[in-house]
């Protein structure tokens, strides 16, 4: 049996409670490739403040860029964000933990994929006469580097301190609230956007689907070279992958009709950052989100749900992992452990056929009483269908 070692980040709020039954059924579906899933546990967020005095302590951080495969739960908690985190702002963990490892690691693709079944439509928060009779699959990939996420930290050093003080230019934990005017510094370097296109445009190749380029254009410089740039690869490269230009906000209303958006969907590190979670949300729940970030040369990789931490319901047993369960069969996708991850996603789409939801699924008037289950539950259920 071969084994796949995992950096395992369990995360804050429910994360954990959601993290073991993702791990679980990522562990039985994985012997169905002759695969031993280890999983090697490297803490960040506040759950590891207090033991290693660090939200991103450097030993997980350098054993999980060592192992290049991690599995992240999730961090962050406003419990925390809002006290420690408020005298200690570097340690907030939502940009301390995660901008430096794909930053470190090269993580420039970030996966959504968001599918719309036919039989399971009174699920979505959409109309369900907007799912038509073969669904809908919608591959949201985002860009993940660069872009204002990344601007003020990767040229403040090389802005003199007196430019620095006049345009207001600013880490965010540096930043008080009594400035006169603060500026987010957003960037695209043409190597790396090429880089990315090419990945995205393969991607869509592979699958026979369209290329769904997001933008603002018509407003933003930086959005422009990014037109022009999707234009000519698209033109020179890929003439055989259909191309759409939208510009973001009415790319925005389209989310309440899925149907508009089947395809392979590209755009910018902050925009796709936020529409990609709508999406989620008209897909049903963010609890049902799986998102994985790959860095497209070297196969390094992080496989995070995006689906929050769900704090208030931490200890509960309340919280979906439908999401990282679906994360999980990603990650096992990319290590070629193909048959268990197509094994936990048949599993998932049965299980809630067959009726069963947590709580942020189910309605009462529609659904079974007797068919609403916990954090545990649900995963009792996924497994059970594994096969």
């Amino acid at each position: 049996m071969k084994k796949l070692k995992v950096a395992l980040v369990e995360g804050d709020g429910a994360a954990p409670e959601m993290m073991k039954v993702a791990c679980d059924i990522m562990a039985e579906a994985a012997k169905l490739d002759d695969i031993k899933v280890i999983f090697e546990e490297t803490p960040m967020g506040w759950c590891a403040l207090e033991e290693f005095g660090d939200t991103l302590p450097q030993s997980s951080f350098k054993r999980a860029i060592e192992i290049d495969t991690i599995f992240f739960g999730g961090v962050g908690d406003p419990k925390f964000d809002d006290t420690i985190g408020i005298e200690r702002p570097d340690m907030r963990p939502e940009a301390h933990c995660l901008l430096p490892i794909r930053k470190e690691m090269g993580l420039l693709l970030n996966f959504r994929p968001m599918f719309f079944f036919k039989e399971l439509d009174f699920l979505a928060n959409v109309k369900p006469e907007t799912i038509p009779e073969q669904g809908v699959e919608q591959h949201w990939i985002r860009f993940l580097l660069e872009d204002s996420y990344f601007g003020n930290e990767d040229f403040i050093n090389i802005i003199p301190e007196e430019l620095r003080k006049t345009l207001g230019v600013k880490l965010k934990a540096d930043v008080t609230g009594d400035e006169e005017q603060v500026m987010d510094l957003a960037y695209y370097r043409a190597a790396t956007i090429k880089k990315y296109l090419r990945a995205a445009f393969t991607y869509a190749r592979e699958l026979n689907l369209p290329v769904i380029s997001m933008d603002k254009a018509n407003v933003m410089a930086r959005y422009l070279f990014w037109r022009k740039i999707t234009t000519r690869i698209g033109e020179e490269e890929f003439p055989d992958v259909p191309l759409v230009h939208q510009l973001i906000d009415s790319g925005n209303t389209m989310i309440f009709k899925p149907a508009r958006l089947r395809g392979v969907i590209i755009g910018g590190n902050e925009h796709l950052d936020i529409l990609s979670d709508g999406a989620a949300e008209a897909l049903g729940s963010m609890g049902l989100m799986c998102s994985s970030a790959i860095n497209p040369i070297t196969g390094a990789s992080m496989f995070e749900s995006g689906a929050g931490t769900a704090p208030t319901l931490a200890g509960q047993d309340k919280a979906n992992p439908i999401g990282r369960t679906l994360t999980g069969a990603m990650l096992l996708r990319h290590r070629r452990a193909v048959r268990g991850a197509k094994a936990i996603e048949f599993a998932v789409r049965l299980t809630l056929k067959d009726g069963y939801r947590t709580g942020d699924l189910f309605s009462a008037e529609r659904d079974d009483p007797a068919k609403l289950v916990g954090t545990i539950g649900m995963g009792e259920k996924i497994l059970k269908r594994l096969k």
